[in-house]
């Protein structure tokens, strides 16, 4: 059995006609989710299509295709677009379909819909990272009637240290306004609220916010119809809906589970969500889990469980310092902790003082996962204890 990569992408023909209604309106479009629920995906699979069969010219550039400096990264990108050329029909031996096409575009974070082949843009190394971002976006905006950039994690750029770089940009995006339209794709709410509701950014304000809906039932039922024609296995469908719920919606961990069942060609959800927790535990989070600190570790709990998100009130210094014999906790001791994981990206600020939430949904299902399996141990183990206690007594 041959299996695709990756499994069938699932449309959402309602979020499409929504930001193709808003960018036809001339409007620029944020679009927020959180990590792995799919917002990628709609951009490169739906949203970038649909566009390029309208007429438009529609590309991609990943922010994250370099995290260490994400101002170059999106400039070598831009760049990477503006200067690519239309790919010859005359030299093409078979039709070209979109897998193809993005196969054939080498350049890592960077995609164009349609046939389109890379060229090295000329050498300028005396030109500034802002002239260059200006130049590119002037010939981007060139390449069609109307043009579209989606940038995928843009509160990359949320950083203070970039803060003239976006300057220019948004200066960049001013000269281009009714001929280049931006979609904004990012999964930190506070990244992005840093970047968008700066005093200075009045092009930023005016883009328009729009939620990642969750996906409902109906693409658990196409992942159940997915596992029934691909391999014959009937899965428990009311099972696969309770564990896609388990699994916060996420659709990329529903498709990991779909995954495990096609590789094993076993129908079980029990199974397959045994076996996704115990790959999480022992290879994604591994390494977290053994290098936290025991605070650290106190503050990812607490976040997790206690439907909080303050970490500074005294209910959650008081539960977090059980996790360390520093007693009572001083409040230093929490923020030199929180520093290292937002550094680390396993927590983030949402922008309210002193509040942050678990950034890897998987971490959160992990650690619910962990607590109510330790939850089950102890009270096992009470009843045995007080079992043994009548015993004894009647002894």
């Amino acid at each position: 059995m041959s299996l695709p990569e990756p499994l069938p992408y699932f449309p959402r023909p309602d979020l499409l006609a929504e930001v193709t209604r808003l960018l036809i309106s001339g409007a620029n479009v944020t679009l927020f989710a959180p990590r792995r629920q799919g917002k990628t995906w709609f951009v490169r699979y739906e949203l970038l299509p649909a566009l390029h069969e309208a007429g438009w010219f529609a590309a991609r550039v990943d922010l994250w295709r370099n995290r260490d400096n994400p101002c170059l990264g999106l400039v070598e990108g831009l760049e990477a677009i503006a200067y690519a050329n239309p790919r010859s029909a005359l030299g093409m031996r078979t039709p070209l379909n979109l897998r193809s096409v993005r196969g054939a575009f080498n350049a890592a974070g960077v995609e164009i819909e349609g046939q389109w082949e890379p060229a090295a843009p000329p050498p300028n190394p005396e030109s500034s990272l802002e002239n260059r971002l200006a130049s590119a976006l002037q010939i981007i905006a060139q390449k069609g009637q109307h043009c579209v950039l989606a940038l995928d994690e843009f509160q990359s750029l949320a950083d203070k240290s970039a803060e003239n770089f976006v300057a220019a940009f948004r200066t960049a995006l001013q000269d281009l306004e009714g001929s280049l339209s931006i979609v904004f794709t990012g999964s930190s709410r506070d990244g992005l609220t840093k970047l968008f509701s700066r005093s200075k950014a009045p092009l930023f304000r005016s883009a328009i916010s729009v939620t990642l809906p969750n996906l409902g039932d109906d693409f658990v039922d196409s992942r159940a119809d997915y596992l029934e024609q691909v391999a014959s296995l009937n899965v428990d469908r009311a099972a696969l809906k309770d564990l896609f719920r388990e699994l916060l919606r996420v659709p990329l961990f529903l498709n990991e589970v779909v995954r495990w069942m096609l590789v094993k060609g076993n129908a079980s959800v029990g199974e397959a969500k045994k076996a996704w927790i115990d790959g999480k535990r022992s290879d994604e989070y591994s390494e977290l889990f053994a290098n936290a600190s025991d605070l650290e570790l106190g503050i990812i709990f607490w976040l997790a469980r206690s439907g909080q998100k303050s970490v500074y009130t005294e209910e959650a210094r008081a539960l977090i310092g059980k996790f360390s014999t520093i007693d009572p906790l001083p409040a230093h001791k929490v923020q030199t902790c929180i520093k290292r994981l937002t550094k680390n990206n396993v927590i983030e600020a949402t922008g309210a003082t002193g509040e942050y939430e678990i950034v890897d949904q998987g971490l959160q299902i992990l650690l619910d996962e962990a607590l109510d399996h330790a939850m089950e141990v102890m009270e096992a183990y009470e009843v045995e204890q007080k079992a043994n206690q009548v015993g004894d007594a009647d002894e």
